[in-house]
This record gives structure tokens, sequence and C-alpha cells, in this order.
């Protein structure tokens, strides 16, 4: 499986990637908005995970620049936050879905066999 995963923590999203590789799959990194628009543009990816809160940008509007065009808008793409109770009143826009950080490494096995 080939993954992106966004996040403009650098320790947070290298972390994530050297579990992903460790696991036997393929992982790109993108430390802020316009490296992640580009890279999910220029190649396809199974599954991107993708900060909800990303800096200065709004994961939701990042999510919805990737789902409009390139090789990747047809990914499966979950917002990662470390907010509980997300389900509770906030929308997801063009997410899939979410998963809390900090990801747990059996939770990510799950989401990278199903």
């Amino acid at each position: 499986m080939n993954v992106l995963i966004v996040d403009d923590d650098p320790g947070s999203a290298d972390a994530l990637a050297a579990r992903v590789i460790a696991i036997g799959h393929e992982a790109s990194v993108a430390y802020g908005r316009q490296a992640a628009v580009e890279l999910a543009r220029a190649a396809t990816f199974d599954l991107i995970l993708l900060d909800l809160h990303l800096g200065h940008a709004d994961g939701r509007d990042v999510c919805a620049e990737m789902r409009r065009d390139g090789s990747s808008r047809h990914s499966q793409i979950l917002a990662m936050t470390g907010h509980v109770g997300l389900e509770q009143g906030i929308s997801l826009g063009d997410f899939n879905g979410y998963v809390l950080k900090p990801l747990q490494f059996d939770r990510l096995e799950e989401l990278l066999t199903s």
C-alpha cells in the first residue's frame, strides 16, 4: 500500500512514516498544504492520513483540494486529530473518516490491511 502522511509536525509525520515502512508499505511525507496537494496530484496513494489542523490550513480545505483533481482524487483520505469526540458536531467534509492521534500501532496495521 502507498501511504501519504500529511502533518505540520515533522517528528510526528516522520515517526508515522517509519511505522508504515516497518509494516512493509510505502510512505511519503508532506509537512504543509502545498507539498501535500502537489504530491497527491502527482502520485496515486491508497491511503492519505491528513492532519485536520495543518498549521495555518484547515485539513478539510486541503482534502477538498486533493479531491478536485490529480492522481489521488479517489484515494481513501482520513483526518488525523487529537480531538476526542470529533463525531459530535464537526463536519469532516470530503474526508472518508478520521483517526485519533497519536495513531496506535494496532490501528495503523488495521488501516493498512483493510
